[in-house]
């Protein structure tokens, strides 16, 4: 029994370091190369939005509710 734990836990370690290469292999081909998701996803994260730029996305907010409770 202690040998095919030890067979098990072999294997694991062995399938655990071939998933992290693809991982490794799918964000580099993805052209995100190493970048966090985050940082990805919001070029203005940390920067202070200009007042007609906080205007519009009020101004979309308002439309989107408005489109919502039509239906």
């Amino acid at each position: 029994m202690d040998k095919l734990l030890a067979m098990l836990r072999d294997e694991e370690r062995k399938i655990a370091g071939r998933l992290t290469g693809l991982r490794a292999a799918i964000r580099a081909l993805s052209g995100n190369g190493s970048k966090p998701h985050t940082v990805r996803g919001n070029k203005l994260r940390g920067r202070k939005l200009s007042e007609a730029h906080r205007a519009a996305i009020k101004a979309g907010i308002a439309r989107a509710k408005k489109a919502q409770a039509k239906t």
